[in-house]
């Protein structure tokens, strides 16, 4: 018996069989970058509930909230004038970094060279895990390899002035600059007033620089971010949200101020 010889695969068929191939790779690596994605928002959030706790624990002791920055003179910590500090060094005890606190010194500005070995140091829980842990703030000189991401805002007035955010008679924050706030100040509400968010909308800052709080127009930057369709943000009552960049600047600005008396519906955020 004669066998046939056996049919090997067309060009056609061979095309197909490449094209599901690819539509395969393409659907598995859309399906990891998700996962990846969704992991990293996780961790995002995580760093900024511990942040959070930071703030408040500080606010426990102390019976008020920490300044969000400090140019000198500021007597409450012994920043003499010409001195400048970010509010992440008044928290270095909270947030479980003694070595680093006892290495920084408040009476000399936060880029004298006598603070920079605590100022370098690189503090994992205020870095986007999506971004360049090796990287260096750009801001400044010297250029510090202890960055932050996640920071206080601050609202400009002059975004009312031109219509983008609701005029009110006090633009400040929960954790201004040169100043401290009770919780009972923040009479917007707790829940209803941003404590932190990622500035994804710029480099990373010094942690200690008092360059540190970060403009509403740099919490969402576009399609470049390094989160998916928003920023993760951290409320003063300790609760932390994902804040999709659809949100409109009018409503970011409401939930910045924390006694501008705007109304805030449900599902705004």
């Amino acid at each position: 018996m004669l066998r046939s010889p056996r049919g090997g695969l067309t060009l056609i068929e061979l095309l197909v069989v490449i094209a599901i191939i690819a539509i395969l790779i393409g659907l598995t690596l859309t399906a990891v970058q998700r996962v990846r994605e969704a992991a990293s928002r996780t961790e995002c959030l995580n760093r900024l509930k511990n942040q959070g706790l930071a703030v408040l624990n500080y606010e426990s002791v102390q019976k008020h909230l920490p300044p969000g920055a400090v140019w000198g003179p500021f007597p409450l910590y012994g920043v003499p004038d010409g001195a400048g500090h970010g509010l992440w060094a008044f928290l270095l005890p909270y947030l479980e970094q003694p070595p680093t606190a006892d290495l920084y010194r408040f009476d000399l500005s936060h880029d004298h060279p006598a603070n920079q070995p605590a100022a370098t140091t690189r503090l994992a829980v205020l870095m986007c895990p999506n971004l360049d842990p090796a990287r260096v703030e750009l801001w400044e000189a010297p250029q510090f390899g202890g960055v932050a991401d996640y920071v206080p805002l601050d609202v400009n007035p002059f975004l009312a002035d031109i219509g983008l955010i609701d005029p009110v008679a006090k633009f400040d924050g929960p954790l201004p600059a040169n100043g401290t706030v009770r919780l009972v100040e923040v009479t917007d509400g707790t829940s209803n007033t941003i404590l932190l968010a990622e500035a994804t909308g710029r480099p990373g800052v010094a942690w200690c620089s008092p360059l540190l709080p970060a403009g509403l127009r740099q919490v969402f930057p576009g399609p470049g971010g390094p989160h998916r369709n928003g920023t993760p943000v951290c409320m003063t009552d300790g609760s932390v949200h994902f804040f999709c960049d659809s949100m409109d600047l009018r409503i970011l600005g409401r939930l910045a101020t924390r006694a501008g008396g705007e109304l805030i519906n449900a599902g705004d955020f």
